[in-house]
């Protein structure tokens, strides 16, 4: 097999072997010819041919000079393949009685002296040259190189490259011009969709044969339907006393599932119990109930390790009498205290005990403990349903069966997430794309008339009033938030966030750990 391709100004001869599993394959050339052509009348005639034997030396002491005849013998003799388009050597070869056929190779590999024959599936156009795949994944590896990026990137870049199939749309990202915003297509690194495989009935809320006191309040609040993860646990028992793990995505309505069964038996004398890891959570939560279910006359009370390390202002929300409580928001460590010290009759005709975040149980530090108050509530009142809620659990059928519950998974989002990589040089490119990218999205109104707010997620409590300083300058509402700050503080700028006051958080872990 023979390759003819014009590199520049001058013709090349490839001879590759067979045609055999050549597509896609880099063949190095057994010589490279390079022919010089001369005009006799209105056709070509081969003037001087040299073979190269050694090409990629770019030496001289290979070469070999081959008389046309013998060069006109090897073209009769071999298929021979024409990778540019010029008519005259068309003209040329037919009048050797050659026949003709056409091929694409790669650009890179024959100024290489190889030939990789390359389709449309596998080449790309970069810089109006056609190049092979090994060549344009070498060639980002060279940008990358080039333009300083940590070398990681790389197989985001190659990911992006299969999704488009354009190189240079590739490599644009990595353009100190490129615009984000307006290339959304390029910048995308994965999409959870919203379609589910399930089945799930939409079932209104009235229809649920709860307290229908307790049922307009959860309407009010926006509860118009069930969730489809809320139906499945009802399916599953949960209005008949069965002990449930719950396990689906962040924002899919596990915490209704609790207080679906909570409030209902909180309503008939028994206790309501709320776990919760963190004292933060547990104030949020103690205030949302007392708001909500103060009209069902239902008493809340709170209950938090004493031994846990609070923020400055943390103890606003005082430990109350349990006793006399429907509901009590507690940390694992406050009911795990109370039953140690022998004070479980405190907690008598318990009747639902919603543990949120049960995948702690994992935890190296807490894990131990919350296995074993968990063991110790079923030992001390064994009539308690129990209810875990996590959206992280690795193990969840073995949990389940550990605790004998049953398992109600909802793999699917309530509302689709995208996430999106961009490539930054420096942390004030960083820093003006954040603000372009929080302006655009408190700009952006929902079909509710919500506004689109930002968090933005740093790895130092300095950081965080830096670049909420440095919004603030560009006309932003921003607020910076971590355990740093006093009980207060951080209640403020949830409350302000939570009420669209604030358009951006700048926060470390502290936000993603505390706040429901």
């Amino acid at each position: 097999m023979l390759v003819l391709k014009k590199i520049k100004k001058q013709w090349r001869l490839y001879p590759i072997g067979s045609p055999k599993g050549a597509l896609n394959h880099k063949r190095e050339s057994e010589f490279v010819g390079n022919i010089k052509f001369t005009n006799d009348g209105d056709s070509l005639a081969i003037s001087r041919f040299v073979a190269d034997y050694n090409f990629k030396e770019n030496s001289t002491l290979n070469e070999k000079l081959v008389p046309p005849g013998e060069v006109n013998k090897l073209l009769r003799s071999q298929a021979v393949f024409l990778a540019t388009h010029d008519e005259k050597v068309e003209n040329f070869l037919k009048g050797l009685n050659v026949k003709v056929r056409h091929t694409r190779v790669c650009d890179y590999c024959a100024y290489d002296g190889m030939i990789t024959i390359v389709n449309s599936d596998f080449s790309y156009k970069y810089q109006n040259q056609l190049l092979c795949k090994n060549c344009a994944l070498d060639t980002i590896k060279n940008e990358i190189k080039l333009q300083g990026f940590d070398k990681k990137i790389f197989r985001n870049l190659k990911s992006t490259l299969e999704k488009t199939g354009n190189l240079e749309k590739t490599l644009s990202v990595l353009d100190p011009h490129f615009n984000p915003l307006k290339n959304r297509n390029l910048t995308l690194f994965d999409r959870t969709s919203t379609k589910s495989r399930l089945k799930i009935p939409s079932v209104e809320m009235k229809r649920l044969k709860i307290n229908h006191d307790f049922r307009d309040i959860l309407i009010k609040n926006g509860n118009d339907k069930l969730l489809p993860v809320q139906y499945l646990a009802i399916h599953e028992g949960l209005l008949k006393g069965e002990d449930l793990l719950v396990v689906s995505a962040t924002g899919s309505g596990k915490t209704l599932i609790g207080e679906l069964a909570g409030i209902t038996q909180a309503l008939k004398g028994k206790k309501f119990i709320f776990l919760t890891p963190l004292v933060a959570l547990a104030n949020q939560k103690y205030r949302d109930f007392k708001r909500k279910y103060k009209k069902l006359g239902l008493k809340v009370a709170i209950k938090v390790g004493r031994n846990r390390v609070k923020a400055k202002g943390e103890l606003k929300l005082p430990d109350s009498d349990v006793s006399n409580a429907d509901i009590v928001v507690a940390t694992y460590e406050g009911i795990d205290f109370l039953l140690r010290n022998g004070n479980s009759k405190a907690l008598s005709n318990l009747g639902v005990v919603l543990i949120d975040e049960i995948h702690m149980i994992d935890d190296e530090d807490r894990g131990t403990r919350l296995t074993g108050l968990i063991k110790r509530i079923k030992n001390l009142y064994p009539q308690t349903q129990i209810i875990g809620l996590s959206a992280t659990v690795k193990n969840p059928q073995f949990l389940a069966n550990e605790f004998n519950m049953k398992l109600v998974e909802y793999p699917d989002r309530p509302v689709p997430l995208e996430r999106h990589l961009v490539y930054m040089r420096n942390e004030s490119s960083k820093r003006h794309l954040m603000a372009k990218l929080a302006k655009k999205e408190f700009n952006t109104k929902s079909k509710k008339g919500y506004r689109g707010q930002t968090i933005i997620f740093t790895n130092s409590r300095r950081k965080t009033h830096k670049i909420a300083n440095f919004l603030q300058e560009k006309h932003i509402n921003a607020a910076a938030y971590h355990a740093g700050l006093s009980y207060y503080k951080k209640e403020k700028i949830e409350k302000d966030f939570d009420r669209a006051r604030l358009s951006v958080v700048v926060t470390t872990a502290a936000l993603a750990a505390g706040v429901d």
